[in-house]
């Protein structure tokens, strides 16, 4: 909307000031029409905005929104979902044998890239609970040593406890060792078997690759 200009706005003002009501409705007139153009350019700067063509995404931001919906995807472990030590299973096309990985010590079969959500949380939550017994296993270390100055403090001044002080940190100390050692025995067994899979897998992969190749010369020779 074209807003109309008015010749001698000095005086327009002047006169509306000085109480000229005819003047003082022309003024109200003009400021409401710049209010109204005002709106206007706004809702047609919403429309355009609106109306012009997203901007297509990048390489890059594909590949964020695929990891993301991979993520959301395998955040939940499904729970018609096989045990990785049933492997190998029949499989059409081309196997891909697994590969045994090593995290900090704790074993895993890694099938493909990105690896599932609900398989990194298990990893992580491990390596956090194995990393904890370590610290406790330290800390008790040192606390042992304290306490161990007590009992020798106790038997100078003749004030020895029915128990010693170095007991509560030995029997703390022994339980987390065995915690450690126990899952590393079994983290052990884990990775021993997830191998033989790997092993059956690299096998059959090995007979599947025979079979298509005299499949391939068995019809090549009909030509």
């Amino acid at each position: 909307m074209l807003i109309p200009k008015y010749s001698g706005t000095l005086d327009l003002l002047g006169s509306a000031s000085n109480g000229n009501g005819q003047d003082a409705s022309k003024l109200s007139a003009i400021i409401e029409q710049a209010r109204q153009a005002k709106v206007e350019l706004v809702a047609q700067q919403k429309r355009l905005r609106e109306e012009k063509a997203p901007k297509p995404l990048s390489a890059k931001d594909l590949r964020k929104m695929e990891t993301k919906r991979f993520e959301e995807k395998t955040r939940v472990r499904h729970p018609n979902t096989s045990s990785i030590l049933s492997r190998p299973h029949p499989i059409k096309g081309v196997r891909k044998i697994p590969v045994l990985v090593n995290a900090r010590g704790l074993p895993f079969l890694r099938i493909k890239k990105p690896q599932p959500t609900n398989l990194s949380g298990v990893i992580r939550h491990k390596l956090e609970r194995r990393w904890k017994r370590i610290l406790r296993r330290d800390r008790l270390t040192i606390d042992l040593l304290f306490a161990k100055d007590e009992d020798s403090w106790d038997r100078m001044t003749g004030a020895q406890e029915p128990t010693t002080w170095a007991r509560h940190y030995q029997l703390g100390l022994t339980e987390v060792f065995d915690q450690i050692r126990e899952s590393d025995e079994a983290a052990a067994e884990l990775a021993q078997k997830m191998w033989n899979v790997v092993l059956k897998e690299r096998a059959m992969a090995e007979e599947e690759e025979k079979e298509r190749r005299a499949k391939g010369d068995s019809l090549a020779g009909r030509d």
